[in-house]
């Protein structure tokens, strides 16, 4: 995708939402096509949807969304419930990262996160697939929102810390919200990385217009829900089109929800950490900003912002 002129994004217009009493986010609507990101309303779209922070995307065909539902309603409930749950027992131990494995949460909810660099001997071979064609995916929205923003494409590499050249560190989240409690299911946080890549069937997912203002997401069948995170708001906020990381939370449920995402972010390996830049306009430079995990630990991110939405 080339870089394009934005005219200045529209206001969102919103439905009522019967079920919360929240109004329903209109998002733009995006797929892949050829390997680029387009949207039927035109690049002004994507400038629409780098201010919302969020949009949908078509989920392609080579994405198995049917083998990431069936492990998100499984891998909580033990070894004794085949294929997927006896990575219950497969904790942070297994990883010497905190992060990493099962983890219950104030009874809210359980969630399994398995970094790239373990999906091929730790995952069985169809979701190690889920998790490259989802890399493959983020690749696509990355390239196209860095064309937008006017980012040089030998820039790209340095800029992202080889992430959207496929060279990042990419995780798998899966979670499984309990309905104990009626309260938020997960609090108010914006994540750290690029972008998150969302699959959910089921409402709960709320974002921040402004002002103390919520509303629903609620994506249709077919349909990812993207959300931009720090590093992608800092490396355009210098841009004519910079992006927001959107502050979003889930909903207490009354029921048990599902969903799994896929997270694309600087390069952070044991003992490296290329940074996080910001693109300079004016003179075509990338400015360190700080760390991945300055990033990751600074005010900006809730401590909770690793457990996906």
């Amino acid at each position: 995708m080339s870089p394009t002129s934005a005219d200045p994004p529209a206001a969102a217009t919103v439905t009522p939402s019967d079920s919360t009493g929240l109004c329903e986010a209109a998002l733009e609507h995006g797929r892949i096509d050829g390997g680029y990101l387009v949207f039927d309303d035109g690049p002004p779209a994507l400038g629409r949807a780098l201010q919302d922070g969020m949009f949908l995307v078509d989920i392609p065909a080579d994405v198995a969304v049917a083998t990431g539902d069936a492990f998100a309603e499984h891998f909580f409930r033990g070894p004794t419930s085949p294929p997927y749950g006896e990575f219950r027992d497969i904790t942070s131990d297994s990883f010497g990262d905190p992060l990493l494995g099962f983890h219950q949460r104030a009874n809210k909810s359980e969630q399994f996160l398995l970094e790239r660099r373990f999906w091929d001997t730790r995952f069985p071979d169809e979701m190690t697939a889920l998790g490259e064609a989802m890399t493959r995916l983020s690749s696509h929205i990355m390239a196209g929102v860095l064309a937008y923003s006017g980012i040089p494409y030998d820039r790209w590499g340095r800029a992202t810390g080889d992430c959207v050249l496929l060279g990042g560190t990419y995780h798998l989240t899966f979670n499984h919200y309990l309905p104990t409690h009626l309260d938020l299911g997960l609090n108010p946080h914006q994540d750290d990385g690029f972008l998150t890549i969302l699959r959910a069937t089921t409402p709960g997912l709320e974002i921040d217009r402004g002002e103390g203002t919520w509303q629903t997401v609620t994506p249709p069948p077919g349909c990812f829900v993207v959300n931009f995170g720090l590093a992608m708001e800092i490396l355009t906020s210098a841009t004519r089109t910079p992006a927001t990381a959107v502050l979003h939370r889930v909903s207490g449920q009354r029921g048990d929800r599902f969903s799994f995402a896929h997270f694309a972010s600087v390069t952070q390996t044991p003992g490296a950490d290329s940074g996080v830049h910001r693109y300079l306009p004016a003179t075509g430079a990338l400015e360190r900003v700080c760390t991945a995990q300055d990033l990751l630990h600074s005010d900006y991110a809730a401590s909770d912002v690793a457990t996906g939405t």
